[in-house]
C-alpha cells in the first residue's frame, strides 16, 4: 500500500521506517532538511512538498507537533487541504488539543476527507520495536487503516468520537510524567544523601516502587546523558500544559502537574528543551 507521511521528526521517522519493513511504499515530506535527508537514507521516497505527498497517497499519516502545526499545514502556506484527493483519510498522530480535532475534522469533512485523532503512547524507540499502542477517536468498524496501525503498535484502542483519542493520550502523558517526576525526584534526594544512584536504582526496580520509566529513564539520568533524545521535554511540556487545559475543561485538581509544568519550564529555560524527557532530573541537581 501506498502511505504519506508529513512530519519526519522522530516518531515520523520511527513509524515510516516499520511501514516500510513491513512492505508498504512510504512517501514523505519534512520542512527540516535534515530530516528529510534522513528519510531518503531510511527507504522513503521523499517529495518536494506537503502536497505532492497528497498527491501521491490517500491516506496520509501527520507526525507534528500541535493543533498549530497542523493548521498551517492545511490551510497556510502549504495548503494540504487544498490538494487532499477525494476521500482521502488523515491520521493525525500528534498530541494536540482534543477541541480542535473536532473542529478541523468538521472543515474537512466538508471536502470529503477523513481526520482522525490516533495518538501514540511511546516513545520513538518503543514504537520502532512495534510496542506502542494506538488511542484513537474513530470507531473500530470504521477503521479500515487499522492494518497500518498493527505494524508499528502492540493494541489499538478505540473511543468512537473524535478527539477522544487525544484525550485519553493527555490522561496516559500525564501518567508516564509523573513517573518521571518522581523518579527524578528521588533520585536526587538519594544523590544529597549521598547513596550510590545505580544501588538505589535497583532497589526501585526490585520492589513494589518499580515502573518502566525506571529502565528507561533511569540509567540516562544517572549517567547525565540526554542524547539522543526518545521523547523531547520540551515537547512533554507542551503536554502537561494541554492536560492542565484538560483537567480544567472536566473540574478536576491536578496540582501535581502544575507542579510538573513549573519545573519543566525551569528545565527548558536552561536550554534543555530539546533533550530526552529524563532531562527533568536537571530540576532537582
Amino acid at each position: 500500500m501506498r502511505v504519506g507521511i508529513i512530519g519526519l521528526g522522530l516518531v515520523g521517522s520511527a513509524v515510516s521506517k516499520r511501514l516500510g519493513a513491513a512492505g508498504h511504499c512510504v512517501c514523505g515530506y519534512d520542512i527540516a532538511k535534515p530530516a528529510r535527508e534522513q528519510a531518503v537514507r531510511d527507504g522513503v521516497h521523499v517529495k518536494p512538498d506537503a502536497a505532492a505527498v497528497a498527491a501521491a497517497a490517500s491516506t496520509l499519516f501527520l507526525c507534528l507537533m500541535d493543533s498549530a502545526d497542523r493548521r498551517a499545514l492545511l490551510w497556510g502556506e502549504q495548503a494540504l487541504a487544498a490538494a487532499l484527493q477525494p476521500r482521502a483519510v488523515l491520521l493525525d498522530i500528534s498530541t494536540a488539543r482534543p477541541e480542535d480535532i473536532v473542529e478541523d475534522g468538521k472543515r474537512l469533512a466538508e471536502q470529503g476527507v477523513r481526520l482522525v485523532d490516533v495518538c501514540l503512547s511511546g516513545s520513538s524507540e518503543v514504537i520502532g520495536k512495534g510496542q506502542a499502542l494506538a488511542l484513537v477517536g474513530d470507531s473500530k468498524a470504521n477503521a479500515p487503516y487499522r492494518g497500518l496501525l498493527e505494524t508499528f503498535t502492540k493494541a489499538q484502542y478505540f473511543f468512537d468520537r473524535p478527539g477522544e483519542g487525544n484525550r485519553m493520550k493527555l490522561i496516559v502523558n500525564m501518567a508516564f510524567g509523573l513517573n518521571r517526576l518522581a523518579l527524578a525526584e528521588t533520585l536526587g534526594v538519594a544523590a544529597k544523601a549521598g547513596f550510590d544512584l545505580h544501588t538505589v536504582l535497583d532497589i526501585l526496580k526490585s520492589g513494589e516502587t518499580y515502573s518502566a520509566c525506571m529502565d528507561t529513564k533511569g540509567p540516562k539520568m544517572i549517567a547525565g546523558v540526554y542524547e539522543p533524545p526518545a521523547a523531547r521535554l520540551a515537547q512533554h511540556a507542551k503536554d502537561v500544559g494541554l492536560v492542565l487545559e484538560l483537567a480544567q475543561s472536566v473540574g478536576a485538581r491536578v496540582p501535581i502537574s502544575e507542579t510538573h509544568l513549573r519545573l519543566l519550564g525551569e528545565v527548558m529555560a536552561s536550554g534543555d528543551g530539546d533533550l530526552d524527557n529524563a532531562a527533568i532530573f536537571n530540576a532537582f541537581q
